[in-house]
């Protein structure tokens, strides 16, 4: 399991931090998550809820000063998952989250790696990220949750994908596949939109 690393002065150091704490919890449903990629089935709402009440407690220990959910960002009628502050060694972090749940695998004949979900315009996660480039505050990523494990080079490649069917939005992956067990995969993407994005080989950060 990867460990916590004392956040350092990158931000993105300290929403892996918290997302390496909200693993531990994710650790711990491991017969839950099981059964999610046994029925092929993905349980966004489920998955909204832990996340809700791990951010209630990580505000009770200090570690975020506070969050909202479901903020309207004034465009049409949509709304991003979630907000939080964090403390941070230069003052306050803003970062907004959009939370995914991703079936890997078979579901009524049809079988779905992570390709498709970067890929696809209209089912992936296309309009949810250009739903967050709106948003002119702060740092903006997804937090999604694949059951089963999509593997290093199917996550690899679907986000080369998305980067190079989908440019100027650029998605940087910060957490490996191939750090999680078998039936599942916690991945963090931090979402920006660059006008001369330089496509080159992508590499994901390996924690012990």
């Amino acid at each position: 399991m990867a460990k916590d690393k004392s956040a350092g002065g990158n931000p993105e150091d300290y929403l892996n931090d918290l997302v390496s704490r909200f693993r531990r919890v994710l650790d711990g449903k491991k017969e839950i998550l099981e059964c999610f990629c046994r029925y092929g089935v993905q349980v966004e709402g489920w998955l909204k809820g832990e996340f809700l009440y791990f951010l209630d407690n990580e505000k009770k220990e200090g570690r975020i000063v506070c969050f909202d959910r479901e903020i309207s960002i004034g465009v049409g009628r949509k709304k991003v998952d979630f907000k939080a502050r964090i403390p941070t060694s230069s003052g306050v972090l803003e970062v907004w989250i959009e939370l995914k749940h991703w079936l890997i695998g078979a579901q009524q004949g049809t079988t779905y790696n992570a390709g498709f979900y970067f890929g696809d315009r209209n089912m992936g996660i296309k309009p949810d990220a250009e739903k967050l480039c709106h948003v002119s505050t702060g740092r903006k990523f997804f937090l999604i949750l694949t059951t089963a494990n999509p593997g290093v080079k199917d996550w690899l490649t679907g986000v080369a994908k998305f980067n190079r069917k989908f440019s100027p939005i650029n998605l940087e992956s910060l957490t490996n596949p191939g750090n999680f067990p078998c039936h599942y995969y916690l991945g963090l993407l931090e979402v920006k939109k660059v006008n001369d994005f330089a496509k080159g080989v992508l590499s994901l950060p390996v924690r012990d």
